[in-house]
């Protein structure tokens, strides 16, 4: 992608984002939402709501248990149910920004690994609206942006001495 833009002169606005422990806060009404708006088939969805529903825990304090707490936000970490959950939460969240194409041909894209998502666009304005709608719509699902390890970086080709450098700020 950056090999392209290069070539073809194109300065890219990126902006590296971080959930602050996107596990521990999603929360559980929306992910059955989200499996609804991505036409998982019913049972499926039931199934999920039964296993991420009335969850109860006890904590371990100097060797002696808590009464049970309910639990009412969050998955388990490692559990592989858990990472599908969360991906389908990422996969509603991100159409929710109508990104299309890529950013050879379009103004904006994305991508998505897990819980790391970087957002790349042409513009610095675009880069902003985007990243606005991204946080509105990730805290309705119970994440939050961790301001200090979310990055910004610009991108872009100039000439120093008539010759092209690649410049990475």
């Amino acid at each position: 992608m950056y090999e392209k833009c290069y070539e073809h002169n194109i300065e890219l606005h990126n902006v590296f984002i971080d959930f602050n422990q996107a596990f521990d806060f999603i929360n559980r009404s929306t992910i059955i939402q989200a499996l609804k708006e991505l036409q998982i088939p019913g049972k499926i969805v039931r199934l999920v709501n039964m296993v991420t529903q009335h969850i109860k825990a006890k904590i371990k304090l100097n060797n002696e248990y808590t009464e049970q707490i309910d639990v009412k936000t969050g998955i388990k970490q490692g559990d592989p149910l858990s990472t599908i959950l969360f991906s389908t939460i990422m996969e509603s969240l991100m159409r929710k920004l109508e990104i299309r194409g890529n950013i050879t041909t379009r103004l904006k894209q994305d991508c998505v690994y897990a819980d790391d998502v970087v957002l790349v666009t042409r513009t610095k304005q675009a880069l902003i609206d985007t990243f606005q709608k991204l946080k509105q719509e990730a805290e309705k699902n119970g994440l939050t942006i961790n301001q200090n390890k979310t990055k910004y970086m610009r991108h872009s080709r100039m000439q120093i001495n008539g010759k092209d450098k690649e410049l990475e700020i």
